[in-house]
């Protein structure tokens, strides 16, 4: 029984990069940043190895101003949130357009949805709808539609692509993020780099000797 814990960058995850070499039944996979990296390394990993669930763990972006930066979240939906085209002042994705059925395998309705319901029970955090994009938000425009339209609450580079991966693998799944910054903000001295990897490697590590302990039980 084997958990694989993947982090886009080594930056982000440092003590669970500690912690796993004390657990035989955790891997670590460092695949990268955005989708195209991620999808690619999970896949040649899961490939080679079977594992019982893959935790994706990294820091993230947030919409709403009411979570407190260094919060730590589980996403129970997440998509792809600029696959599509801006037509007339207005963001139709690949699904409004209709150039792919909305709920075409793995997705539903335009989701990658977790239904692993009670692993992310298991977490004990707060579930919240992702968004995966390849430019990082600044435009206010841009920003309206994903937080507003698609009600997203944390965006990353990755998310969208590890559960495309999991859901057609069928491998039960977690994406675990801490929220470092709010979406638009690029006054880094205003973000919680630092408190926020701290705490996605503490809840991390904790997660993990849970699980663990229930695989081998």
């Amino acid at each position: 029984m084997n958990v694989l814990v993947v982090a886009a960058t080594k930056f982000e995850i440092p003590q669970v990069l500690q912690f796993s070499k004390k657990q035989p039944a955790v891997d670590v996979l460092i695949t990268g940043i955005g989708a195209v990296a991620t999808t690619y390394a999970v896949m040649k990993a899961v490939a080679n190895k079977k594992y019982d669930c893959l935790l994706q763990a990294g820091i993230g972006g947030c919409f709403s101003r009411a979570i407190p930066l260094g919060s730590a979240v589980v996403v129970g939906t997440d998509c792809f949130g600029d696959l599509g085209v801006f037509e007339q002042t207005q963001f139709r994705s690949v699904f409004d357009m209709g150039l792919t059925p909305p709920d075409e395998k793995p997705f539903r309705k335009g989701w990658l949805q977790n239904p692993h319901k009670s692993l992310l029970k298991e977490t004990g955090l707060a579930v919240v709808k992702g968004v995966t994009v390849n430019e990082i938000t600044t435009n206010k425009k841009i920003k309206d539609y994903l937080s507003g339209t698609l009600e997203a609450v944390v965006e990353s580079m990755e998310g969208a692509a590890f559960h495309y991966v999991a859901l057609k693998e069928k491998i039960p799944f977690l994406q675990l993020r801490t929220l470092s910054n709010y979406v638009g903000e690029r006054d880094k001295a205003k973000w919680k780099l630092k408190e926020s990897v701290n705490v996605l490697n503490t809840t991390v590590e904790q997660l993990m000797l849970r699980l663990t302990k229930k695989i081998h039980e």
